[in-house]
């Protein structure tokens, strides 16, 4: 049986909490509908993400990811294994 991942908007994803550290925990899912993120976000393990989407610097990301093609990625990004690029 496939489970299928919640698809955030991007309403969705700016109303996340910020922590007390000005960091952005995000949940597994579906954010292949948010293009452009800043710095400081944590994401989960399997979290997909569009084409030519764009992280600042010190995102962090659980393993099992999967971007699309052409992603960038600020400094200071830290990937988990089994992550994969389009």
């Amino acid at each position: 049986m496939r489970v299928d991942m919640h698809k955030y908007t991007q309403e969705e994803f700016d109303n996340l909490p910020v922590h007390r550290d000005r960091i952005k925990f995000c949940p597994a899912g579906d954010y292949t509908a948010i293009k452009s993120f800043g710095e400081r976000y944590s994401f989960s393990e399997r979290c997909s993400f569009g084409k030519k989407c764009s992280f600042g610097e010190g995102c962090s990301f659980g393993e099992g990811c999967f971007f699309g093609e052409r992603c960038s990625f600020g400094e200071g990004c830290f990937f988990g294994e089994r992550c994969l690029f389009g």
